[in-house]
């Protein structure tokens, strides 16, 4: 949704086309054993080279590298291995087969190079037979997160289970990795790791402390990887039981580094019942509670704290922090002001809960699963603000490092889709978000996958199975373009035609709970984006058990078969009001319609001004064209021209025009409001009493020109009918409420 989708486009269609037939070509080497493959001097020298290179450049980039837009190809899906280590037999190298995946089988393979960072990982490893072949890791750890040389250490020794042989795109051969839980790295006490290749001085011998120590010395170093091992490596030694404890403490506080919040809290959480548990222990579960999003449970464990250990205000400051998550996760209470100016840092990553509001997630007919009403809702209200679940944030025009995430083409042969913008890097941050706390997985992998078949096994050999190409899948149907704020979007906005104009966005990312909102053009709810979260609120009033809806891709005059087309990605046709209307509207009909829509541009364009008795014309002619009333189906190709036409009036200080013509763009979307007609009683230039009033009916549909709309009004009456510009103003800022998500910011942009 609103992301940039550039599949039509030529130039990228050509990278479309070109990799469907790398891929044939590939394809038909099925089964195939290379015999013109390299010897292994040469796979490293070329290796060797091509880092050097690379380096180089990094030296001295020129001004084109910063603006180049790299490209991801993601390979033909297959699914992750599901096999128990101990159901593989091992396999040497030169019985590899090209483009196949080696099912029952594994590698045993030693990093023999230096690793370099392309869009994967690459480094040359070798077999024990002395073959060596190039490995591709993907969806591996960001470098300012985890290096290559950390990632891929050299002389390290992993199994690849159950290996994907194949071409490369240079023509050249190698093992694909693109499931992070088909490689296994081994530590160098492990029995699996030949004799030849373990290092010199035995470490077998090592005791837990000594263990330990190198473990504490790493941390202090900033190595938290190297740390995490050697903590690990502690625990198989014999200790007794208080020494495990302290072990685990430290790698707890290890793992918090690293993000590993399943696997802190385990260890934190670590110790005989009967033993009062350590303050390290319960201040290092709160953290990773409250990293997973646990907020009653931090509350829980920092109160047993605070109560345990009463001089802890690490831990007190901790559960100040904690009650204010509270408080938007049960009653959607926000610091707005406070976020806009949280979307200043970077990393983009605000700390604020997510309020689920009076919806709940049912099957929906005919439309998988969807979120619904529990009670009425009034035009305005708010359903949802949520903390996105994963988000990759592009700052634009900036390609530094400092930059959260870096705008590609990512290339997909088999849905034949090509996206701009981070969903590459979102693919590989939700693989790593998933690896390394599974206990986050179920809320993302329940989201609509399409046709894909997932694996159903979810652990094995006690490490957790995740599948890139699923991961993939659910985001190319599930994710949001978002701007990093709407406020920005609202305020940065051109004429009335730039809302007719399809919105998209490189940054993207999922919120979990708005996925489960449908599509319709003629929609209930809008959506609005506060950097990483999402504000959902009624756009009219809502009764009980109604399905929410908002639209996937903003309704315009394009045409029918143009709306659709753009659904395609999601498999459906919108049945909504509008599109059933246009699609049984007669092609002359339609043909006249936009033979009036152009005439009415001509019209605007003139070199001596609008022609505005033509225009008028124009536009009576031009609602002819639809049948079905405005209120139930809103006429997307009347609401532009009449507000250009408004800000004429506007421009004039011809009031009652601007009154009878903001009408007119209400009326066009859909808006239903009685008694706010200029009539000979209520025009006057005094006030008259204070219950007169207008009645909206019905409010429409909300696009962000709907804000000005009701501003003119309210300008309006002021001059005309100052009884009902009190009104109009709130009805101004409930609109500004549901297209920009708060209200608190309205006086200062509209005094």
């Amino acid at each position: 949704m609103d992301v940039k989708d550039v599949s039509e486009s030529g130039p990228y269609f050509k990278l479309l086309e070109q990799q469907k037939k790398t891929l044939q070509t590939a394809q038909k080497r099925k089964g195939e054993r290379p015999r013109d493959a390299k010897p292994r001097s040469k796979i490293i020298d070329d290796h060797m080279m091509q880092s050097m290179t690379m380096h180089m450049r990094e030296l001295s980039p020129s001004s084109n590298d910063n603006h180049m837009i790299h490209s991801s190809f993601l390979a033909p899906p297959y699914t992750p291995s599901v096999a128990p280590f101990k159901a593989l037999k091992k396999m040497p190298l030169k019985d590899l087969r090209l483009e196949t995946h080696h099912r029952g089988l594994y590698v045993l393979l030693r990093v023999v190079t230096p690793p370099t960072r392309m869009t994967a990982i690459m480094a040359v490893m070798e077999d024990e037979a002395d073959q060596a072949v190039m490995v591709q890791l993907y969806q591996q750890e960001e470098e300012k997160y985890r290096p290559a040389r950390v990632s891929v250490k050299k002389w390290g020794v992993c199994i690849v289970k159950e290996p994907y042989f194949k071409v490369m795109g240079d023509g050249d051969y190698g093992l694909r990795i693109d499931h992070v839980s088909d490689l296994i790295w081994l530590s160098e006490t492990d029995d699996r790791v030949p004799l030849q290749w373990r290092p010199q001085i035995s470490q077998l011998g090592k005791t837990a402390d000594e263990w330990k120590s190198e473990g504490n010395n790493a941390l202090k170093s900033g190595d938290c990887f190297d740390a995490a091992e050697k903590y690990t490596l502690a625990l198989q030694c014999p200790t007794t039981s208080e020494e495990a404890r302290i072990i685990k403490m430290n790698r707890a506080l290890t793992n918090l580094k690293l993000r590993r919040y399943d696997a802190a809290l385990l260890d934190a959480g670590w110790g005989p019942p009967d033993v009062k548990p350590l303050e390290k222990g319960l201040y290092r579960a709160a953290r990773a509670l409250y990293a997973l999003g646990r907020f009653p449970d931090c509350y829980d464990t920092l109160n047993v704290l605070l109560k345990e250990y009463p001089g802890n205000e690490e831990g007190r400051k901790e559960l100040s922090r904690v009650k204010n998550r509270l408080t938007e996760q049960k009653h959607g209470r926000y610091d707005f002001k406070a976020m806009y100016a949280a979307t200043n840092i970077r990393p983009l990553d605000l700390d604020h809960a997510t309020y689920i509001g009076p919806v709940v997630v049912k099957p929906a007919e005919g439309r998988g699963r969807g979120l619904f009403t529990t009670k009425g809702v009034k035009a305005g209200e708010l359903l949802l603000c949520e903390k996105a679940f994963s988000q990759c944030y592009a700052d634009p025009g900036d390609s530094s490092e400092s930059s959260s995430s870096k705008i590609s083409l990512l290339i997909n042969a088999h849905t034949n889709r090509m996206v701009m913008g981070t969903h590459a890097d979102l693919i590989t941050k939700i693989v790593q978000q998933l690896w390394r706390n599974p206990s986050l997985a179920p809320a993302f992998t329940s989201l609509h996958h399409g046709s894909y078949k997932p694996v159903q096994v979810t652990y094995v050999d006690d490490m957790p199975v995740v599948d890139t190409f699923l991961v993939d899948r659910i985001i190319s149907l599930n994710a949001f373009g978002f701007p990093l704020t709407s406020l920005s979007s609202h305020l940065g906005r051109g004429s009335p035609d730039d809302e007719q104009k399809e919105k998209d966005y490189h940054s993207c990312g999922i919120w979990v709970q708005a996925s489960y909102i449908n599509h319709s053009c003629y929609s209930n709810v809008r959506r609005s984006f506060i950097g990483d979260m999402q504000i959902i609120r009624a756009v009219r009033d809502i009764p009980a058990d109604t399905e929410l809806t908002f639209w996937y891709q903003v309704p315009n005059t394009e045409g029918y078969d143009k709306r659709q087309q753009k659904l395609q990605n999601w498999g459906f046709q919108c049945q909504c009001v509008m599109c059933t209307e246009e699609k049984n509207t007669p092609k002359n009909t339609i043909k006249k319609r936009e033979g009036l829509l152009g005439d009415l541009k001509a019209a605007f364009r003139a070199p001596s001004g609008a022609q505005l008795p033509k225009v008028e014309r124009l536009l009576t002619a031009l609602d002819k064209t639809y049948q079905a009333s405005a209120a139930r189906v809103p006429r997307l190709a009347l609401w532009d021209p009449y507000l250009l036409l408004t800000r004429m009036y506007a421009a004039q200080n011809l009031s009652e025009k601007v009154i009878a013509t903001t009408l007119k763009v209400l009326a066009s979307l859909g808006f239903v409001i009685k008694g706010a007609e200029m009539t000979p009683s209520a025009k006057s230039t005094r006030s008259t009493p204070a219950n007169a009033a207008f009645v909206i009916e019905q409010w429409g549909l909300a696009n962000d020109y709907v804000v000005e709309a009701w501003v003119h009004l309210w300008k309006a009456y002021m001059h005309v009918a100052p009884q009902l510009s009190g009104q109009a103003e709130e009805c101004a800022r409930t609109a500004y409420r549901i297209c920009v998500g708060e209200d608190v910011t309205f006086d200062q942009h509209y005094p």
